[in-house]
């Protein structure tokens, strides 16, 4: 029954990425993303302000408009994320570029990328053998050029539920949820989607070697793809900044070949200790 509903690419992809526990390979235990898509299901302490940049770059990604391979670049990605509370995060996302250096038919191009705004509200703190839970909502505002098929241009919303669940040096994420994507070549239509991720991590020390399989499932559209990408990598702290990185390999059509993502965490504001 599974195999009808999943594609079978996606089986052997998670079927490898499981194997990758007891090897102790990949990981992902840190507020927000980078580099991974998969969110864990904890929130950082009330006013903390954190300020994240990544950047990433992805080989022989078609343009959904003519289906011709290209390079592209997106970054560097901004996203300042504060908690109000213990249990709320909120966060605000810019791409401030995307651009590919040689399209087939558009040669250099280059544009804004997309604003998201998102917010995290957890719902269960993780407790002995309870896993913690929080839900996440998401809407995605339609900044880039449609033009040269840097973007489609369309609105994006999100609802999902992130579990998460750790034991030693090991931490398990899932998240699971609907996307609503305007499609982007008819108007007045849109696609429903599954979008889901699943990271394990392992700590090192300062380090957390991560692993994850994250996309998108369901009947897609050109610009309004299904996706399925793994990614492999590592994030630690150095002289107190947050560096990571990640090697991504896409799944799908619509995702590419290989990849290469990095990124830099700064927290701007720590909640001040309790007074005794």
């Amino acid at each position: 029954m599974i195999s009808r509903l999943v594609p079978a690419r996606l089986l052997v992809a998670l079927r490898w990425l499981c194997c990758l526990v007891p090897l102790g390979l990949p990981g992902f235990g840190f507020a927000q993303t980078g580099p991974l898509q998969t969110e864990e299901a904890g929130t950082a302490p009330a006013r903390t302000l954190l300020l994240e940049t990544l950047a990433q770059a992805i080989a022989s990604e078609p343009n959904f408009q003519t289906g011709h391979q290209r390079a592209r670049f997106d970054g560097p990605t901004l996203r300042l994320v504060y908690s109000p509370s213990d249990n709320v995060e909120l966060d605000l996302e810019w791409v401030a570029l995307v651009a590919t250096p040689h399209d087939p038919d558009f040669g250099a191009a280059q544009d804004a990328g997309d604003v998201s705004l998102r917010a995290k509200l957890r719902l269960l703190a993780e407790r002995g053998t309870r896993p913690a839970l929080s839900a996440r909502f998401a809407v995605t505002l339609p900044e880039t050029s449609f033009g040269k098929g840097l973007g489609p241009n369309t609105l994006r919303m999100f609802a999902q539920a992130l579990l998460s669940k750790s034991g030693g040096p090991y931490a398990v994420h899932l998240n699971a949820g609907l996307l609503i994507f305007d499609e982007v070549l008819r108007a007045h239509e849109q696609r429903d989607l599954l979008i889901y991720g699943l990271a394990i991590s392992r700590r090192l020390g300062q380090v957390s070697l991560q692993g994850e399989l994250a996309g998108r499932a369901g009947s897609g559209a050109p610009g309004a793809d299904a996706t399925a990408e793994l990614r492999l990598g590592a994030r630690g702290r150095w002289h107190g900044v947050d560096l990571c990185v990640a090697l991504r390999r896409g799944l799908d059509e619509a995702d590419g070949s290989w990849g290469l993502l990095a990124g830099i965490g700064l927290t701007l504001r720590r909640p001040a200790p309790a007074k005794l």
